[in-house]
């Protein structure tokens, strides 16, 4: 229900700076797209954890949590507390952006160098924007050759450190952006 106002205004909000900006986008926690659809951690909230873990030591990366705003509409764990229960106090590098913030996941797209999903269709849209995506659960764009997609947790954790050697060089190609239109 958050109207855009753009990359550049959401990038002031935030305060974020030039360090390159990574965003995880969740889904809603026992949602459909989540049940069932594990790779390789036992659970999006583990995937969660683990990565906050990853990147609350890596200051050189701004790192987004965005929650799922369809969390207020549902009981039970929020991935913002999986979130907190990692890192009670957020380093300045990481930013929580819980259901009921009033930011609009587009804008935080527009200000994003990579992605990361474990099954919501904000990948597929990142992707369709030209961002790097790694893909973390079975979901119906992986494997498509537009997202990155990992099948342990050790390709997950090189991957991503690869991606963020350099971000812009893992940029998706003009044929990599037509097909995930298609």
């Amino acid at each position: 229900d958050t109207p855009a106002e753009g990359g550049e205004k959401a990038r002031a909000d935030l305060g974020l700076d030039e360090r390159p900006v990574v965003l995880l986008a969740t889904n809603v926690l026992g949602d459909s797209l989540t049940l069932g659809r594990q790779v390789f951690s036992q659970s999006m909230a583990e995937w969660i954890s683990r990565t906050v873990q990853y990147f609350s030591g890596r200051p050189d990366v701004q790192f987004i949590v965005r929650v799922h705003p369809g969390e207020v509409l549902t009981h039970g764990l929020s991935m913002a507390e999986v979130v907190r229960h990692v890192l009670p106090r957020l380093p300045e590098h990481i930013r929580l952006i819980e259901p009921k913030d009033k930011v609009n996941t587009y804008d935080l797209v527009e200000v994003a160098d990579v992605g990361l999903v474990y099954t919501t269709t904000v990948g597929l849209e990142m992707a369709m924007c030209g961002l790097p995506v790694i893909v973390t659960g079975k979901t119906h764009y992986r494997g498509r050759g537009f997202t990155t997609d990992p099948v342990s947790w050790v390709s997950y954790f090189k991957m991503l450190g690869q991606i963020l050697s350099k971000p812009s060089d893992f940029r998706l190609t003009r044929a990599q952006v037509e097909s995930a239109w298609e």
